[in-house]
């Protein structure tokens, strides 16, 4: 039997299910052709007052956290960014989302953490995680929340 398998209807598929309890190899799982970013409309641009207190808010865990780990960066910017918490340039400046001075500390700290670990490796690496395992052993956790909550911190943020 020759069946086209892009058209295969569902008849063919449970008949063929039904002699050996699974579908053959002939129908591979479904493939990403390509890989879709979706940007949800961002919230209002920051006040001044707000975006004062997220550069104290953040400065603040740069500094912390720069101790911390022993490295040394050149400037701290506050960005109202619209797809990225941070990133760090190769002039050791590091930029950070203001939004992320509304998340939860942890939160906030991972990112931190993740683009001071940049001033040691400029990359995704094994070595690269591995540093920020080092100084954040649960941020597979942390940055799960910040994917999983990135819409709130995007849409409407208030800081006190």
């Amino acid at each position: 039997m020759k069946v086209d398998v892009r058209g295969v209807c569902k008849d063919v598929k449970d008949f063929l299910r039904s002699l050996t309890g699974e579908l053959p190899e002939i129908f591979p799982p479904p493939r990403v052709y390509r890989r879709v970013r979706y940007v949800r409309a961002r919230g209002p641009a920051p006040t001044a007052a707000q975006r004062r207190r997220a550069k104290e808010i953040i400065h603040a865990r740069v500094a912390h956290w720069a101790g911390q780990l022993g490295l040394e960066y050149k400037k701290v910017y506050v960005k109202d960014q619209r797809s990225l918490w941070g990133s760090c340039s190769g002039r050791r400046n590091l930029n950070f989302n203001w939004r992320l001075a509304a998340a939860p500390p942890e939160a906030l700290d991972y990112v931190v953490i993740h683009e001071l670990c940049h001033l040691r490796e400029m990359n995704h690496s094994k070595r690269f995680w591995a540093h920020v395992g080092a100084a954040c052993p649960d941020y597979k956790l942390r940055r799960r929340w910040l994917r999983d909550n990135s819409r709130l911190l995007r849409e409407e943020v208030v800081l006190n």
